[in-house]
């Protein structure tokens, strides 16, 4: 996927920004360009009430970019990579100037002990480096998940006895 990520960075998603803020993107060998979005929001579907729908990936993409003012992730991201298995790559910048995080989830799995793992958010930079401001930011945007998931399962559970 990292290769990917820096033919991302090095085409300038930039360059069609006008057309979309996010992109479909294709599992890293398959050749395929990433596909603009067209007003489609990752931050807005998450932010509406309840989890948010499948996010309209083109066929076969395994992953969604966004161009944003900041790599840190957004409080309702965790939706898209934990409820939608859907890996969200963030960007900033361009040219030589491009940061891109990528976040992901691990669910919990048995390990080679035959123990189970916790399930856990996964971070990377693909692109660039971070300062302070950025690294606390995203430490604190993956602890508020917790709290966000609380937030979620509360709400669907009240939605739930509405309708019953």
């Amino acid at each position: 996927m990292k290769t990917v990520l820096t033919a991302l960075a090095l085409a300038g998603l930039g360059a069609t920004a006008a057309q979309a803020d996010c992109y479909s993107i294709y599992p890293e060998g398959s050749g395929q360009e990433p596909v603009p979005m067209v007003g489609y929001s990752v931050t807005e579907a998450a932010d509406l009430d309840g989890l948010m729908d499948p996010p309209p990936l083109a066929d076969g993409a395994n992953a969604i970019a966004c161009e944003r003012d900041s790599i840190v992730p957004r409080p309702n991201d965790f939706e898209l990579v934990r409820y939608h298995a859907t890996p969200l790559l963030i960007s900033k910048g361009e040219g030589e100037n491009t940061q891109m995080l990528i976040l992901g989830f691990q669910p919990a799995m048995e390990n080679e002990n035959g123990e189970m793992t916790e399930p856990t958010y996964r971070v990377q930079m693909a692109q660039g480096g971070l300062n302070d401001e950025e690294r606390t930011g995203i430490i604190g945007a993956l602890e508020g998940f917790a709290e966000s998931e609380q937030a979620l399962d509360a709400y669907m559970t009240a939605q739930a006895e509405q309708d019953s």
